[in-house]
């Protein structure tokens, strides 16, 4: 499995998410921001994500590490990392 992969896999049941992979054959961290995410507890938008790699994570897949966030959520996250 290569990331393009996983992002593919994401994106298709997350269609206007924003989604960065890193990682390489069965260790992979996801970023996923979506405004779907509102209002979902973080436990849900996992979930989310690892319903979109089904039968992977049974198999080809070893450690996943997911990171969900909202736009909202995401911003505040960046500006609270770089304050002007």
């Amino acid at each position: 499995m290569d990331a393009e992969t996983v992002k593919a896999k994401i994106q298709a049941e997350l269609p206007a998410a924003q989604v960065v992979v890193q990682g390489e054959g069965d260790r992979f961290g996801v970023l996923v921001v979506a405004e779907e995410f509102e209002g979902m507890p973080r436990v849900k938008q996992h979930r989310k994500v690892y319903g979109a790699l089904g039968e992977e994570l049974k198999g080809e897949l070893h450690a996943l590490e997911v990171k969900t966030f909202t736009p909202e959520q995401y911003r505040a996250m960046v500006e609270a990392n770089n304050p002007s």
